[in-house]
């Protein structure tokens, strides 16, 4: 019989704050991230896609006075569908009424039902998957044809996903 002991883990090498390990999971979650997104914006593409928080911001800068501040408003308060990705936030098109860029109010109604039980990432993906309660049709398309539908799917859902 071999008996081996535990020897303390290698010290992390110079000039880096974390053991080996550490970084290895860090690498492979920014590659789950980097799928993630990719997925997301390859869902949203015939919806308008995703666009970086500046670019929205120079698109209502034509129809509102400080869109910075509007935009900064909506995603602190978790009033529309944003992600963060690599230091940026990103919004989906699909929530925005052409051309006044006003939020659909299916979407923050929807929004606000489902923010207490699903993460950003989460919420986004809801509006991406087809949802049984819209005959498997996604959300993301919804909002415009049967925004009524949409908010009732959330409201479900909020209340199926808080138990």
């Amino acid at each position: 019989m071999t008996i081996t002991l535990a020897t303390r883990p290698r010290e992390p090498a110079p000039g880096h704050d974390c053991w080996p390990h550490e970084r290895a999971l860090q690498a492979t979650w920014d590659i789950v991230q980097e799928r993630r997104f990719a997925a997301l914006g390859a869902a949203l593409v015939r919806h308008g896609g995703l666009v970086p928080a500046d670019r929205l911001c120079g698109l209502l800068r034509a129809h509102w006075d400080q869109p910075l501040s509007r935009i900064a408003r909506w995603v602190v308060r978790r009033e529309v569908v944003s992600v963060s990705w690599r230091t940026q936030v990103w919004l989906p098109m699909f929530q925005f009424e052409r051309p006044s860029l006003d939020v659909r109010p299916a979407v923050s109604e929807a929004v606000a039902a489902l923010r207490q039980v699903y993460d950003d990432w989460e919420l986004a993906e809801w509006f991406v998957r087809p949802h049984d309660l819209l005959a498997r049709r996604v959300p993301a398309v919804e909002v415009a044809c049967d925004p009524g539908a949409v908010k009732e799917a959330a409201r479900r859902d909020r209340f199926v996903n808080r138990w």
